[in-house]
């Protein structure tokens, strides 16, 4: 097998020592972002009188020409640079070997990751996007559906259905925020220290359409800071869609009865023939370890580094690979099957006539009468002590503990949730306008 780059070398690199180091199985992914830095690289090279207009226009075409037809990557040529670079070498003959001039392949993986992280940025919103879609849609039709709301998994208060999903909305549209993409081209800094030829990396930036280039050609290469916080901001959002998907197995069990999820996102068991699983939350639930395992696994790379670059950053790249593409293809079965679920609301609605969810309505009401907030507190307590629901209680204990007993009018869900009238609260109207932002906000 032919090696590249030996020329100073009199005995070409041992084969297992070289498949180890080479970087193909990972660069696969990265062939567009490379050919787009050699065509602002070549534009920059002609700008600056580097390149003759001719040469300019040739890189140009056979780049153009890889970006068509894809490059299936070798394994003799080590990693993607040297790929395109041999690849645009076919086409277009010597003028391929002018490509290189001011750049360093430290500088160039730092701008093809960095691309890549952007595009995984704007796809990763993209996909969020119809998330949040399908949560403000399924909350909108189904606006006037009431259930229990959950403190410690344990039936506390009243709640709108449509504010659980909205709850999901505002946990989505901060990570959206997170993966704001902002794109930093490192290109010009070559190795480490820069280049004797007049460069132009504010030019090369601006082909690339980054917001900005380097300040220090030192740190333009061995940042990987973009890297590490792309990977914290997806682990959030598989966290999020972790307890999304919990919800929704949990509600779907015989013992909750909330929703139905469709036989087309269930799947059926070897041995049990009624058993209809809902295996692909439950992945999604379990593949955020890998998020969160990837996270700590770059940090652990880049925690010990010396100054420049080192060959450790090239274990940066599986870990945005692999974490994009997994958390997106979990936000994918989120959206279907929130989009895709049925909710019994006869069931929803049944749960929420549990008497004890409208303690604290019937403790707000008693300070609304003026009586202070810890006795009616204890009040409400002592009746909850006798065991018996609200509406069983006799009239001579309610009598006894000082409390009117027509406050068992209040034990009705609507109403409950018709009181929650604070900001952001679950109120119909506080719901309704909860959703009318989210809508803008998609």
């Amino acid at each position: 097998m032919k090696q590249v780059l030996r020329s100073a070398f009199t005995k070409p690199v041992d084969d297992v020592i070289f498949k180890y180091v080479a970087s193909i199985d990972c660069d696969r992914h990265l062939v567009e972002c490379d050919v787009r830095g050699s065509l602002a690289h070549a534009a920059m090279l002609e700008k600056i009188g580097v390149l003759t207009v001719k040469q300019a226009a040739n890189i140009k075409r056979g780049l153009e020409q890889i970006l068509a037809e894809g490059l299936m990557l070798r394994l003799e040529h080590e990693d993607v640079h040297m790929n395109v670079e041999k690849r645009l070498e076919e086409i277009i003959g010597a003028d391929a070997k002018l490509l290189h001039t001011a750049r360093s392949r430290n500088d160039q993986v730092a701008l093809d990751l960095r691309l890549f992280v952007a595009q995984e940025q704007a796809h990763m919103v993209e996909a969020l996007k119809k998330l949040c879609t399908v949560l403000t849609d399924k909350a909108a039709a189904h606006a006037d559906v009431v259930m229990p709301g959950y403190t410690h998994l344990q039936r506390a208060q009243v709640v709108l259905f449509a504010q659980v999903m909205l709850a999901f909305h505002e946990a989505f549209a901060r990570d959206m925020a997170r993966l704001a993409p902002r794109l930093i081209s490192p290109l010009g800094a070559g190795a480490l220290a820069g280049s004797a030829i007049p460069v132009d990396p504010a030019f090369t930036a601006e082909k690339l359409g980054a917001q900005g280039f380097f300040t220090n050609s030192i740190d333009a290469v061995s940042d990987r800071d973009f890297a590490a916080e792309f990977i914290f901001a997806c682990s959030l959002v598989a966290i999020h869609l972790s307890q999304l998907a919990e919800n929704l197995i949990l509600w779907c069990t015989a013992e909750f009865n909330f929703v139905k999820l469709p036989d087309e996102i269930t799947t059926g068991s070897s041995i049990m023939p009624q058993k209809k699983n809902p295996d692909c939350l439950e992945l999604v639930r379990g593949k955020t370890g890998q998020s969160i395992g990837e996270l700590v696994n770059l940090l652990t790379t880049l925690k010990a580094l010396p100054f420049g670059y080192n060959r450790d950053l090239q274990e940066t790249k599986p870990p945005v690979v692999r974490v994009a593409e997994t958390v997106r293809d979990s936000v994918e079965v989120c959206t279907i099957a929130i989009s895709k679920m049925e909710l019994n609301r006869e069931v929803m609605r049944a749960a929420s006539l549990d008497e004890y969810l409208f303690a604290t309505d019937i403790v707000e009401y008693l300070v609304a009468q003026g009586m202070p907030f810890r006795d009616a507190h204890s009040k409400v307590g002592e009746l909850v002590k006798t065991g018996k629901k609200f509406s069983e209680i006799p009239l001579e204990t309610w009598k006894q503990v000082g409390i009117n007993p027509d406050v068992v009018q209040l034990v009705n869900p609507e109403k409950s949730v018709e009181f929650r009238q604070s900001p952001g609260g679950t109120s119909p109207a506080s719901v309704l306008s909860q959703l009318g932002k989210s809508k803008i906000e998609n």
